[in-house]
Protein backbone atom coordinates (compact mmCIF):
# COMPACT_ATOMS: atom_id res chain seq x y z
CA UNK A 1 0.00 0.00 0.00
CA UNK A 2 2.64 2.37 0.69
CA UNK A 3 4.91 1.47 -2.17
CA UNK A 4 1.41 1.88 -4.49
CA UNK A 5 1.24 5.91 -2.70
CA UNK A 6 4.97 6.64 -3.03
CA UNK A 7 4.91 5.63 -6.60
CA UNK A 8 1.74 7.64 -7.34
CA UNK A 9 3.65 10.57 -5.77
CA UNK A 10 6.55 10.03 -7.47
CA UNK A 11 4.56 10.14 -10.98
CA UNK A 12 2.84 13.05 -10.15
CA UNK A 13 6.07 15.37 -9.27
CA UNK A 14 7.57 13.39 -12.95
CA UNK A 15 4.40 15.04 -14.55
CA UNK A 16 4.33 18.37 -12.68
CA UNK A 17 8.35 19.11 -13.59
CA UNK A 18 7.28 18.40 -16.96
CA UNK A 19 5.28 20.34 -17.59
CA UNK A 20 6.85 23.60 -15.92
CA UNK A 21 10.29 22.04 -17.90
CA UNK A 22 8.19 22.35 -21.29
CA UNK A 23 6.67 25.75 -20.56
CA UNK A 24 10.13 27.08 -19.68
CA UNK A 25 10.97 25.48 -23.26
CA UNK A 26 8.59 27.31 -25.25
CA UNK A 27 10.48 29.42 -27.86
CA UNK A 28 9.73 33.32 -27.38
CA UNK A 29 8.52 35.42 -29.91
CA UNK A 30 11.71 37.77 -30.74
CA UNK A 31 12.11 41.02 -31.21
CA UNK A 32 11.52 41.76 -34.98
CA UNK A 33 8.56 40.10 -34.17
CA UNK A 34 7.38 43.52 -32.93
CA UNK A 35 4.06 44.74 -35.61
CA UNK A 36 4.23 48.30 -36.43
CA UNK A 37 1.14 50.30 -37.16
CA UNK A 38 0.58 51.19 -40.76
CA UNK A 39 0.85 54.82 -41.53
CA UNK A 40 -3.08 55.90 -41.76
CA UNK A 41 -3.59 53.93 -38.62
CA UNK A 42 -1.39 56.01 -37.11
CA UNK A 43 -2.56 59.41 -38.11
CA UNK A 44 -6.28 58.14 -37.01
CA UNK A 45 -5.03 57.74 -33.58
CA UNK A 46 -3.28 60.81 -33.47
CA UNK A 47 -6.74 62.64 -34.98
CA UNK A 48 -8.88 61.15 -31.78
CA UNK A 49 -6.13 62.40 -29.55
CA UNK A 50 -7.81 65.14 -27.45
CA UNK A 51 -6.76 68.67 -27.97
CA UNK A 52 -5.18 70.76 -25.20
CA UNK A 53 -8.06 73.71 -23.86
CA UNK A 54 -7.71 77.25 -25.94
CA UNK A 55 -6.16 79.59 -24.10
CA UNK A 56 -8.16 83.32 -23.56
CA UNK A 57 -5.59 84.76 -26.30
CA UNK A 58 -6.13 82.22 -29.01
CA UNK A 59 -10.02 82.56 -27.93
CA UNK A 60 -9.39 86.54 -28.41
CA UNK A 61 -7.14 85.36 -31.47
CA UNK A 62 -10.03 83.50 -33.28
CA UNK A 63 -12.70 85.92 -32.85
CA UNK A 64 -10.86 88.48 -34.20
CA UNK A 65 -9.80 86.71 -37.18
CA UNK A 66 -13.63 86.19 -38.23
CA UNK A 67 -14.61 82.39 -37.24
CA UNK A 68 -17.98 81.59 -37.15
CA UNK A 69 -19.44 81.49 -33.33
CA UNK A 70 -20.89 78.30 -33.73
CA UNK A 71 -17.29 76.85 -34.78
CA UNK A 72 -15.99 78.27 -31.74
CA UNK A 73 -18.59 76.82 -29.51
CA UNK A 74 -17.58 73.65 -31.37
CA UNK A 75 -13.91 73.95 -30.60
CA UNK A 76 -14.67 75.03 -26.88
CA UNK A 77 -16.49 71.91 -26.14
CA UNK A 78 -14.08 69.42 -28.48
CA UNK A 79 -11.80 70.90 -26.82
CA UNK A 80 -12.75 71.15 -23.10
CA UNK A 81 -11.41 74.74 -22.62
CA UNK A 82 -12.71 76.18 -19.29
CA UNK A 83 -11.71 79.98 -17.46
CA UNK A 84 -12.36 81.00 -14.42
CA UNK A 85 -13.66 84.86 -15.62
CA UNK A 86 -13.58 87.65 -13.51
CA UNK A 87 -16.17 89.98 -14.50
CA UNK A 88 -12.79 92.58 -15.42
CA UNK A 89 -12.05 89.58 -17.84
CA UNK A 90 -15.77 88.87 -19.52
CA UNK A 91 -16.14 92.94 -19.96
CA UNK A 92 -12.70 93.50 -21.61
CA UNK A 93 -13.23 89.71 -24.01
CA UNK A 94 -16.76 91.28 -25.03
CA UNK A 95 -15.30 95.00 -25.78
CA UNK A 96 -12.47 93.14 -27.95
CA UNK A 97 -15.16 91.47 -29.95
CA UNK A 98 -15.59 87.97 -28.47
CA UNK A 99 -18.90 87.00 -28.34
CA UNK A 100 -21.45 86.80 -25.95
CA UNK A 101 -22.46 83.42 -26.60
CA UNK A 102 -18.50 82.49 -26.12
CA UNK A 103 -17.85 83.60 -23.11
CA UNK A 104 -21.40 82.40 -21.50
CA UNK A 105 -20.00 78.62 -23.02
CA UNK A 106 -16.37 79.47 -21.18
CA UNK A 107 -18.27 80.17 -17.87
CA UNK A 108 -20.66 77.45 -17.86
CA UNK A 109 -17.93 75.32 -18.65
CA UNK A 110 -16.27 76.20 -15.71
CA UNK A 111 -19.03 76.07 -13.19
CA UNK A 112 -19.65 72.25 -14.71
CA UNK A 113 -16.03 71.52 -13.99
CA UNK A 114 -16.29 72.82 -10.28
CA UNK A 115 -19.63 71.41 -9.72
CA UNK A 116 -17.56 67.60 -11.14
CA UNK A 117 -14.90 68.69 -8.83
CA UNK A 118 -17.32 69.11 -5.87
CA UNK A 119 -19.50 65.79 -6.59
CA UNK A 120 -15.64 63.87 -7.41
CA UNK A 121 -14.71 65.43 -3.98
CA UNK A 122 -17.64 64.07 -2.10
CA UNK A 123 -17.51 60.73 -3.47
CA UNK A 124 -14.06 60.68 -2.75
CA UNK A 125 -14.71 61.11 0.70
CA UNK A 126 -17.78 59.21 0.94
CA UNK A 127 -15.46 56.25 -0.13
CA UNK A 128 -13.10 56.83 2.43
CA UNK A 129 -15.14 57.30 5.49
CA UNK A 130 -16.94 53.74 4.45
CA UNK A 131 -13.84 52.15 4.35
CA UNK A 132 -12.62 53.30 7.70
CA UNK A 133 -16.50 52.88 8.88
CA UNK A 134 -15.64 49.35 7.37
CA UNK A 135 -11.73 49.17 8.90
CA UNK A 136 -13.44 50.18 12.36
CA UNK A 137 -16.21 47.22 12.31
CA UNK A 138 -13.90 44.63 10.81
CA UNK A 139 -11.24 45.99 14.46
CA UNK A 140 -14.29 45.60 16.53
CA UNK A 141 -14.81 42.06 15.40
CA UNK A 142 -11.75 40.94 15.68
CA UNK A 143 -11.28 42.62 19.06
CA UNK A 144 -14.43 41.07 19.89
CA UNK A 145 -13.53 37.51 19.21
CA UNK A 146 -9.89 37.92 20.77
CA UNK A 147 -11.26 38.89 23.81
CA UNK A 148 -14.06 36.05 24.23
CA UNK A 149 -13.10 34.22 27.10
CA UNK A 150 -11.80 30.57 25.42
CA UNK A 151 -14.73 27.67 24.92
CA UNK A 152 -13.77 24.15 24.98
CA UNK A 153 -16.48 22.16 23.19
CA UNK A 154 -15.61 18.94 25.20
CA UNK A 155 -15.68 20.92 28.66
CA UNK A 156 -19.24 22.73 29.70
CA UNK A 157 -17.73 25.59 31.45
CA UNK A 158 -15.44 28.11 30.58
CA UNK A 159 -12.81 29.20 32.90
CA UNK A 160 -14.73 28.15 36.08
CA UNK A 161 -14.99 25.02 37.70
CA UNK A 162 -18.06 22.64 37.54
CA UNK A 163 -20.25 22.29 40.55
CA UNK A 164 -18.79 19.74 43.25
CA UNK A 165 -15.17 19.73 41.12
CA UNK A 166 -12.31 19.79 43.73
CA UNK A 167 -10.73 22.95 43.25
CA UNK A 168 -10.48 26.49 44.76
CA UNK A 169 -14.05 27.43 46.22
CA UNK A 170 -14.75 31.04 46.43
CA UNK A 171 -14.98 31.22 49.91
CA UNK A 172 -11.90 30.45 50.48
CA UNK A 173 -11.87 26.09 50.43
CA UNK A 174 -9.58 23.98 48.23
CA UNK A 175 -10.25 20.06 47.44
CA UNK A 176 -13.35 18.18 47.70
CA UNK A 177 -14.72 19.59 50.52
CA UNK A 178 -11.40 20.83 53.43
CA UNK A 179 -12.00 24.30 54.48
CA UNK A 180 -9.39 26.73 55.93
CA UNK A 181 -10.53 28.54 59.13
CA UNK A 182 -8.39 31.57 60.27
Amino acid sequence: MRNRALARLRGATLAAATVLLGACATPSSSPQAIQRLDPAELARLEAARAEPPLSLDEILRQSRAGVPTATLLETLKRTGTRHALSPSEAIRLREQGVAPEVLDAITAAQERWARDQATADKVRRDTEQAAALDKAKADAERYRLQSQPYWDPLWPYPYAYPPGYPGWRGYGGIGWGGRLRR
